[in-house]
């Protein structure tokens, strides 16, 4: 387990993975972030000290980079980290964007999160990547303390799951908000649908195999009167939506 651990970041995920480390006994050094009052009080979350600029960091063992993709390339330009681990925090940032450093890697939690809803840790998957086979048996060992799951993955493979929760979480949130929106106060009745749903699509060879609804069976009556009861917006993603559906049907 690192000696002295410094996260860069304030936000959502780089709360919860500082807040996370230091309840397994991590030592939090410092928390860097350019907006003072978030470093501030997330460093006395963790007994740490609140650091602003990147460049003045004291020395730690290992830097965990938690910052938003865009500013990844920014933060290493200006961390100077001697012979300490660095990595980042992002599914779809490649490695090398830490090539600076000896030692460097990826730790990408996934899960979505928020600042004041921890997750529970023990089952989030961490996937992992490092530049050497020390570095990354460090790494390893950090991630351990938190999650039962922790898999060692190549870079393009990084992506590709990235690219998969974002269709996994962030379109289905996004689409929920619509049905809330045609819903309303009926909203919650709709559990039961979503967690059927998602427990059939996991339980499936292929969530296409359990694929069902208007698109799915060509039922253009009912598609039609759907349709028409939706804003321009909507219209054009139900449309794109229910023919991506029939077109896999058709194929399947």
């Amino acid at each position: 387990m690192p000696k002295k651990v410094t996260v860069i970041g304030s936000g959502n995920v780089a709360t919860q993975l500082a807040t996370a480390l230091y309840a397994k006994g991590c030592a939090i050094l410092e928390i860097s972030s350019p907006a003072p009052a978030h470093a501030q009080t997330l460093a006395q979350t963790v007994n740490a000290r609140a650091a602003g600029d990147v460049r003045k960091l004291l020395p730690a063992d290992i830097y965990i980079i938690a910052v938003t993709d865009a500013a990844i390339p920014e933060v290493a330009e200006k961390l100077h980290a001697g012979d300490a681990l660095v990595v980042h925090t992002s599914g779809s940032t490649n490695i090398s964007a830490l090539n600076k450093f000896a030692r460097r890697g990826v730790l990408y939690p996934l899960q979505t999160f928020t600042r004041k809803h921890p997750p529970d840790w023990h089952t989030v998957p961490l996937f992992i990547m490092a530049n050497t086979g020390e570095a990354l048996q460090e790494l390893q060992n950090m991630a351990s303390l938190l999650s039962r799951t922790v898999i060692p993955m190549p870079p393009g493979d990084l992506l590709r799951l990235h690219t998969a929760g974002v269709f996994t979480n962030n379109f289905v949130n996004y689409l929920l908000g619509i049905a809330k929106d045609l819903a309303g106060e009926q909203f919650h009745r709709l559990y039961p649908l979503a967690r059927e749903t998602v427990e059939k699509a996991f339980a499936a060879g292929h969530p296409r195999e359990v694929q069902t609804g208007p698109a799915a069976r060509n039922d253009a009556g009912t598609m039609a009167k759907q349709l028409a009861i939706l804003p321009p917006e909507q219209q054009l993603l139900y449309k794109q939506i229910s023919s991506s559906i029939a077109l896999h049907k058709s194929t399947d």
